[in-house]
């Protein structure tokens, strides 16, 4: 994540290797699950691939709820010991003890995802600090204090979606947008 603001608002934005891996499962195994919000899908696509040993069915069961844990990890700071354990794509998680299917898919398509993964590119910068201060500016005072977490996703449709009153699942197509970004800020301000 990368922090920005000052001692009255914060914004920390970034992608999260949990929700890029959900999203590449539910891609991948070509999964009917809805998700609340609608996410369109992966771009760069992803070509559908069933490994021998996961059961599409169950882990289409298992998969919503799972990801309401995959955002909600998204969304907390966790020191990087409990990381490694704790993160919901990893065998020992919490989040995967009821959860055999899922647990199956995430062994057979963890390596395939980190491939993949690994040949993103970097969502460029979001321009807060900018769009703040021309909010500040426009304006004639200082924002409000407040509190944002903005976590990047490479889908193939813009989205801006609140999950909760501070964090928000966006696409890196809207993100790249100051017009976009001063509309969301400029209620918070």
């Amino acid at each position: 994540m990368h922090p920005g603001g000052t001692q009255s608002w914060r914004v920390s934005y970034g992608g999260s290797l949990a929700v890029d891996v959900a999203l590449y499962i539910r891609d991948t195994l070509a999964l009917s699950v809805d998700t609340r919000p609608h996410i369109a899908s992966l771009d760069p696509s992803v070509p559908v691939f069933v490994p021998e040993n996961v059961d599409r069915t169950a882990v289409a069961l298992e998969w919503p709820d799972w990801w309401a844990d995959v955002l909600a990890w998204s969304r907390t700071e966790v020191p990087g010991p409990q990381a490694l354990s704790h993160a919901p794509m990893v065998e020992t998680s919490p989040a995967l003890a009821n959860r055999p299917a899922m647990r199956a898919a995430l062994a057979a398509l963890t390596v395939p995802a980190a491939r993949y993964h690994a040949t993103l590119s970097h969502a460029p910068a979001i321009p807060v600090d900018e769009v703040v201060r021309a909010l500040e500016a426009e304006l004639g005072r200082p924002v409000k204090p407040f509190h944002l977490v903005i976590t990047q996703i490479r889908v193939s449709e813009p989205l801006w979606e609140p999950l909760t009153e501070t964090h928000v699942l966006a696409s890196h197509r809207f993100t790249g947008t100051t017009a976009a970004l001063r509309e969301v800020l400029l209620p918070l301000a």
